[in-house]
């Protein structure tokens, strides 16, 4: 490996000769040294003198210091007596009679052979050393003598006669390798590399020569190979190599210098001014040119730290957390530095590291939350049971062992905390164990018994007996009961908390607030566990399901399934998602399909859940898209004898009883049919949104002969005009435009299966608009072109955008909500308006039927 950075000193030899003063300009490491090696060795085989010294900031006041370590091994007896006093560093100022003494020292060592004074890093050079090398190079030209002179790229030094010798200097400059010139380094030393190696030191060492050298030979040490395979290496060997060069780096620079670079280090980037000067215990100009130092030299990060002994580091991150928070600075920030110190050294450490593990666990952060709270376990906080409540928490989110331990035990020890119990409910919850949940909430306040409201939506055990309308989860209960109506309920939704937005959402959901229901939801934090983001979206495909936007609704499902596949816990969430997915496949004309994710979902687990019925309603219209009546009737009784365990009979969170209907309708119970349809009606009504009403009625006359059911029929578009759900208008439409051409009404027909497949092909559903078509055709009317275009041309993801744009969401809340960059959110767009034929923003809600 000797003298593999000669490839950098090639040309230089040319240029430092006789009469010349040279300049080298580099940055550490880029082979300033080794250029002064190489020139003085080529000098010294020619039979030239070379003197040599090197600067030093820690030298830098001496005077003189530079002269004397270039002649210090000189003949005494050539040395002009002037020139003693600079030679044995007793001269008091640098005058004339000093400088041209120790000129005429180096004439008489040049004689007539010649000779090279190299002085290395000369911008530490003390100022009567700078002084003389000035005086030097206005004289140099006539003598055979050359100046080398190296500095570092950036290195500042405000002495005159520095500025005058680079003034008259000539330069040369050492840049970092290219990768042709690393793969010329690595060759002889480990063999061809290959293109992925080579750029790997590229990457690792920025192809700083010196870094490079020292790499190559750590890996020929481990006997790394110059293969693609092994460029995982040489990133780990390349930070191990760089960090040890820093760290040497830094040591010989002044104090003020290397406690900048611990301080820099421990604060990481873009430090709090105010806590980095306090931290370093620094003038401002002081700290300043610190800053600039380290910034030039690149030395910081954990490189610097590591090399730092433990209990000064520690001590260090002590500091930085106290001055922090006088600061103002956040919890998260304030705890990272307590994480690096002993327990038990400020008061206040246990409630920081508990409000941010907090912070960590509504972020989703399971592995920073667990890593605060262990360390806030250490400390003598005043609430143990809140650390190990939180720390059960991080644990149920990451889906870590020992979480219902660790809940159980925070709930123990502290049976009054609330808090500690609703956590372990839905530990509990996640086990498949609604008996212990029910016991741990009942004894608990109204917010428990809230949480309990929240379990009976999946849990018939865990339903409660009676709960107050004082929470947005017990308004939800009383409206699954169908004891309220939506216009009472309504009005008593709130978003002060994460499952109060969410149970809020779905009252609005079931009230036909549909983009109420969405405004909340995209406010809800995505920041979340994998199992609420994934309810989220589930949530939103059931709001997006209910308008008729089908594809919308696909979208957000296909971003739920992504977060259920990290937590297969929550089978409630999972049969509710399967339930949507087979409903909208079913739309698409997809039936089997449907049956295999209907029989995928039907687990042992899913059974127990109220989500089961959805299930069984969507198995009950897949075998009525196959016109297998009796299956169909036994899957719809089968969801009424499921969802009997509960005292949920709204049926616009189920409406199992129109499908039975229709079915015994089919199979020629009329009466049955009735009964079943006219009960859905007197429910509906009862509850006061106009979807589940139009729904219900929808059934009751298609079950009813006569005028009878064609009355009931109008009344249901009628009152579904006034909903926002387009496809249950659609279908009401078509069923009514079957009546009006049986009783020869073929105007009227025409008008309402015309309506009908346009809108079933804006939503997106090609099973109700071939239905729509085929029946428009029966009319006698001539055959109508699909259409091909507006929102069905809408790829899931325009769909959304340009559904949320069309609500009045900004761009960068549209790129929030969906995950995705800001700057693309105006080029999807852009695709949408296209496709839609629309020229901005304000015609969105037309063409896509948002309200």
């Amino acid at each position: 490996m000797e003298n593999r950075l000669k490839v950098w000193c090639a040309g230089i030899s040319d240029q430092v000769t006789p009469g010349t003063t040279t300049v080298v300009e580099g940055a550490p490491g880029t082979g300033k040294t080794a250029a002064v090696d190489d020139l003085a060795a080529r000098w010294e085989a020619s039979g030239r003198h070379v003197v040599r010294a090197r600067g030093s900031a820690l030298e830098a006041d001496l005077p003189f210091g530079i002269v004397a370590q270039l002649f210090d091994m000189i003949d005494p007896g050539l040395v002009p007596s002037e020139a003693l006093g600079a030679l044995q560093l007793t001269a008091p100022t640098a005058d004339f009679t000093v400088l041209h003494g120790v000129y005429r020292l180096a004439s008489a060592l040049a004689g007539s052979s010649g000779l090279l004074i190299a002085v290395d890093d000369a911008h530490w050079a003390d100022a009567a050393s700078l002084r003389w090398l000035a005086y030097l190079s206005l004289r140099v030209r006539r003598l055979p003598i050359a100046v080398l002179l190296t500095v570092g790229v950036g290195e500042r030094c405000d002495d005159p006669s520095y500025g005058e010798i680079m003034a008259a200097c000539q330069r040369v400059t050492l840049d970092n390798l290219s990768s042709d010139g690393v793969a010329a380094l690595v060759s002889p030393a480990l063999g061809p590399p290959a293109p992925e190696f080579v750029q790997a030191c590229v990457e690792s060492t920025g192809g700083n020569p010196l870094t490079v050298t020292r790499l190559i030979k750590g890996l020929v040490e481990d006997g790394v190979p110059p293969t693609a395979e092994a460029a995982w290496r040489v990133a780990q060997r390349g930070a191990e190599v760089a960090g040890e060069i820093m760290a040497a780096r830094l040591r010989r620079r002044p104090a003020s210098v290397v406690t900048a670079a611990h301080c820099m280090a421990v604060l990481g980037p873009s430090p709090h001014p105010g806590v980095l000067a306090e931290l370093a215990g620094l003038s401002p100009v002081e700290l300043a040119e610190a800053m600039r130092t380290v910034e030039l030299l690149g030395v910081a990060g954990p490189a610097v730290l590591d090399d730092m002994p433990a209990p000064a580091r520690a001590a260090l991150h002590l500091r930085a957390a106290r001055s922090l928070r006088t600061h103002g600075a956040s919890d998260r920030v304030v705890a990272e530095h307590l994480l690096e110190t002993s327990p038990g050294l400020e008061p206040w450490a246990g409630e920081v590291l508990d409000r941010a593990a907090q912070e960590a666990v509504n972020r989703g952060d399971t592995s920073g939350a667990a890593r605060l709270l262990w360390r806030a376990l250490r400390e003598p906080v005043a609430n143990p049971s809140r650390a190990l409540r939180l720390l059960g928490v991080a644990e149920l989110v990451g889906n870590l062992p020992g979480a219902s331990a660790r809940l159980r035990e925070a709930f123990q020890s502290n049976e009054d905390d609330v808090e500690s119990a609703v956590a372990l409910s839905y530990a509990l919850h996640a086990e498949g164990k609604p008996a212990e949940l029910t016991a741990v909430l009942s004894r608990g306040s109204a917010w428990a018994q809230a949480h309990l409201a929240v379990h009976g939506l999946a849990w018939q055990e865990a339903v409660p007996s009676s709960i107050s309308l004082d929470t947005p989860a017990g308004v939800l209960h009383h409206v699954m009961v169908g004891d309220i109506s939506a216009q009472d309920a309504v009005p008593l939704v709130s978003t002060s908390t994460t499952m109060s937005s969410l149970t809020s959402a779905m009252i609005l959901n079931l009230a036909d607030s549909l983009d109420a229901a969405l405004a909340v939801l995209d406010d809800v934090d995505r920041a979340q566990a994998p199992a609420l983001r994934a309810l989220t979206y589930v949530m939103r495909a059931n709001v997006q399901r209910r308008k008729g936007d089908l594809t919308s609704a696909r979208a957000d499902l296909t971003l739920a399934c992504d977060h259920l596949r990290q937590d297969r816990r929550w089978h409630a969430i999972s049969a509710w998602h399967a339930a949507l997915l087979a409903d909208i496949l079913l739309e698409e004309s997809r039936p089997d399909e449907a049956a295999t994710v209907i029989a995928e979902a039907s687990s042992d687990e899913a059974r127990r859940l109220w989500t089961f019925g959805g299930l069984l309603t969507v198995r009950g219209r897949m075998f009525t898209a196959r016109g297998d009546d009796h299956e169909a009737l036994e899957s719809f009784l089968a969801a009424g004898r499921h969802c009997a365990a509960w005292p949920y009979r709204n049926p616009a969170a189920l409406a199992w009883r129109s499908g039975a209907a229709l079915a015994c309708a089919a199979l020629g119970d009329g009466e049955r049919a009735r009964n079943f349809a006219l009960e859905e009606v007197e429910l509906a009504r009862a509850w006061g949104a106009p979807r589940a009403l139009g729904m219900a009625l929808r059934a009751a006359g298609r079950v009813t002969a006569g005028t009878a059911g064609r009355t009931l029929l109008e009344e249901a578009v009628r009152v579904l005009r006034s909903s926002p759900a387009r496809l249950e208008l659609a279908r009401a439409l078509v069923d009514l435009g079957v009546v009006l051409r049986r009783q020869a009404d073929t105007s009227g027909a025409r008008a309402c299966l015309r309506d009908a497949l346009d809108l079933a092909q804006k939503c997106g559903s090609s099973a109700m608009a071939a239905r729509a078509y085929s029946e428009l055709v029966a009319t006698g009317a001539g055959p109508r072109r699909m259409r091909q275009t507006g929102p069905t041309a809408l790829t899931p993801t325009e769909h959304q955008v340009a559904a949320l744009a069309a609500r009045g969401r900004s761009n960068e809340e549209i790129a929030t909500t969906l995950l995705m960059p800001a700057d693309a959110v105006e080029g999807v767009l852009s695709g949408v308006y296209r496709k839609l034929g629309v020229s901005g923003r304000l015609q969105l809600a037309e063409a896509l039927d948002v309200d």
